[in-house]
């Protein structure tokens, strides 16, 4: 079966892509110290590849090798490929064309970015924080 691009954000396995921040108009991005934050530009930390390991759900790795994850209730990086915690379900925002990230292991919990460009998890609202324009390559 063919799934739309559409309705997975654009977004297929294999592909690279950016996520641009809603709060800072600038890309998600990974660094080597495994922090997660908003103030990316276009680089190795903010280029991530798309892994699709079912319907809905992705697991993103950046150009230097680290996986978008959550560790407890922090966003951070892991280097295991197939770790749960990596793991997140993508949400189409059709009033804006945005897509939100929720944790799998983590049911409610949205990768957000706040104005400063620091990263959290929110619950349960896909708020202006939690929503991300990607940039396929």
């Amino acid at each position: 079966a063919v799934v739309s691009t559409q309705s997975t954000g654009g977004l297929a396995h294999g592909m690279k892509v950016r996520f641009r921040c809603t709060k800072t108009s600038k890309n998600l991005r990974l660094t080597n110290s495994n922090e997660v934050n908003g103030m990316g530009g276009n680089g190795k930390w903010a280029t991530f590849q798309v892994h699709v390991l079912g319907p809905g759900q992705y697991a993103f790795q950046n150009e230097n090798g680290n996986w978008l994850s959550v560790k407890g209730s922090r966003l951070t990086g892991s280097m295991m490929y197939r770790d749960p915690d990596t793991y997140f379900l993508l949400h189409l925002n059709p009033q804006d064309r945005s897509i939100s990230l929720e944790c799998q292991t983590c049911p409610g919990w949205f990768l957000a970015v706040k104005r400063d460009g620091s990263s959290k998890l929110i619950f349960a609202e896909r708020k202006p924080s939690a929503r991300f324009y990607p940039e396929t390559l």
